[in-house]
């Protein structure tokens, strides 16, 4: 079987798999939500059977380049563009949630960048023209710019201010470049020591802590009647300051204490003759007061708040039961199936256009990086349901990645749990290093050789200013991957001469940009294009490739030529 032969047909399974966790949930009966083991069929699918297969596929059929000259990278680096940190906690912070869109994806983030390694056109060349060159450099920024807001979320845990560890990450990826360039293989390093770095903690957790493995942890949790405070949490005995201002939602009666002084504001909802309407009530309250909040309630808390919980009650903001948090009822609709696709679709082109394809090696080691992805994407979500289920209030006030990463210190000793949590956050620099390195071989092909340093540089500086400011890491590199897909991917993928593909990379960064920008302003049923704006974009970039090519060929010779 030929290359390209070979590749195509991994392409198919790969694309199967996708469908399948797209179409599955929406079928009748939901099939996915059978328990199998106290896990439910979908969780085995997206999270072992069909990882599995698609590393088997992509490790049958993965033909590594026969030249050196045209890349450098190795399939460790290449991948680590997807085993990122903003990747790894959005995932493990989803499984925590209980996110209807968890399980596509878990799907997604495993086989986006396998198919990206099978698929030849997707082989690193240039891009055809300016437009697609200049939305690939501000592609890779936006990615960068999420994972160092996602490293600078974390290094709060360890008391580094959120300016100076924009700086020390910004540091250590040109630290990274400079030992590179003295031909030391610092990105297989950093990806396999930020790999082993995730793991370490999960496998303390899981031995030590909970001493249940993470299926066990899943089942257990599915079958809980409803997510509550443990008696020994610190929320229930000491209290807890929130990280960042919140409004919670309370669904029962709920006794919240006041731990420092200061005006709280309660939102009721009320019903006057037949017409019902929120009331705001503002509580002035002493360290050591209480409020009562009623089932419908919802406290409104600043940052900086320190209060404390009852012990055994539903925690603000959960899932309504563990059936629920399992397999929530939204994920049957077909809005949700619409989300899905738009998941596979932005996460996909991002794949193809921002992952380098590797340089020719023993297929041994070419195979390191599709076994080592699989893996971590596991580790992710194992994380998640350990953490729902020895801490559902672990986010609570707290950004999801900040969250999941404190886990360690939560469920063990002191000086363990500390020591494990300075382990995940300098995991998640390693991680980092090799992503910004990997994401320099794709500014390489776009700028020249020449010229990656300094526009690589430069992307790096405007991310880490960037960062200074609030932001959702994942939506951040979400919009990344999406504008790949719209502009680089998609006109690549469609054929046709220069002409062609600007006219379509134009089409699809025009599209991309505008739904971005009134998202926020769309119906209901276009949420799905709202959240995902390559859902549309990227269509229309293909759609106007193929429509130039039709044009040009039909067009006299002297007119075709322009």
């Amino acid at each position: 079987m030929s290359e390209t032969a070979a590749g195509r047909v991994g392409v198919v399974v790969l694309l199967v798999l996708l469908a399948a966790v797209v179409v599955v949930p929406s079928l009748p009966g939901d099939p996915g939500a059978v328990r199998l083991a106290g896990v439910g069929v979908l969780w085995w699918f997206v999270a072992c059977a069909a990882p599995l297969v698609a590393t088997l596929t992509t490790c049958a059929f993965l033909r590594v380049p026969t030249s050196r000259s045209n890349t450098r990278t190795a399939t460790l680096r290449a991948v680590a563009t997807w085993a990122s940190p903003v990747v790894l906690t959005a995932v493990a912070a989803r499984v925590f949630a209980g996110s209807p869109e968890a399980p596509v994806l878990v799907l997604s983030v495993t086989v986006a960048p396998l198919l990206a390694l099978l698929t030849p056109s997707a082989d690193p060349a240039p891009s055809p023209n300016r437009v697609a060159g200049l939305a690939a450099a501000a592609a890779v920024g936006l990615v960068l710019c999420a994972n160092l807001g996602a490293v600078a979320d974390v290094a709060r845990l360890a008391g580094v201010p959120r300016h100076a560890a924009l700086t020390l990450s910004a540091a250590t990826a040109f630290l990274g470049v400079a030992w590179r360039a003295a031909r030391r293989p610092v990105g297989d390093a950093a990806v396999l020591a930020g790999a082993a770095g995730v793991v370490l903690p999960l496998v303390v957790i899981g031995a030590v802590a909970v001493a249940v493995p993470p299926w066990t942890a899943w089942s257990r949790t599915a079958s809980r009647p409803a997510l509550t405070f443990g008696e020994r949490s610190a929320w229930v005995t000491d209290g807890r300051r929130l990280e960042r201002s919140t409004t919670l939602v309370f669904t029962e009666p709920h006794r919240v204490t006041a731990l420092n002084p200061g005006v709280y504001r309660v939102v009721e909802e009320v019903v006057e003759g037949d017409a019902p309407r929120s009331v705001t009530r503002e509580w002035r309250l002493a360290a050591g007061e209480a409020l009562t909040l009623r089932p419908g309630d919802r406290l409104i808390l600043e940052a900086g708040t320190r209060v404390r919980f009852e012990g055994s009650k539903r925690v603000p903001g959960s899932a309504a039961s563990g059936v629920a948090w399992a397999d929530p009822p939204e994920r049957r609709s077909l809005g949700m199936a619409a989300h899905a696709l738009g998941a596979v679709l932005t996460l996909v082109g991002g794949a193809l256009a921002l992952l380098p394809r590797p340089r020719a090696l023993p297929w041994r080691r070419a195979v390191a990086g599709p076994l080592l992805l699989p893996a971590l994407t596991l580790a992710a979500v194992s994380w998640g349901a350990y953490g729902v289920y020895a801490a559902p209030e672990l986010e609570l006030g707290a950004s999801p990645v900040t969250g999941l990463v404190e886990l360690p210190a939560l469920v063990l000793p002191a000086p363990v749990g500390r020591a494990l949590v300075a382990t995940s956050i300098l995991a998640l620099l390693a991680l980092f290093v090799a992503t910004a390195l990997a994401l320099r071989e794709v500014i390489a092909r776009q700028a020249g050789p020449a010229n990656a340093d300094v526009v690589w540089g430069g992307l790096v500086m405007a991310a880490a200013v960037a960062g200074l400011w609030p932001m959702d890491p994942w939506r951040t590199w979400l919009a990344g991957c999406g504008l790949a897909a719209a502009t680089v991917a998609a006109p690549r993928l469609a054929g046709g001469d220069s002409r062609a593909g600007l006219a379509g990379s134009l089409t699809g960064g025009a599209a991309f940009v505008g739904v971005a920008a009134v998202g926020g302003q769309l119906p209901a049923w276009a949420g799905a294009v709202a959240a995902y704006p390559a859902l549309l974009a990227a269509p229309l970039a293909w759609m106007a490739v193929r429509a130039a090519g039709r044009r040009g060929a039909g067009a006299p010779p002297s007119e075709a030529s322009l």
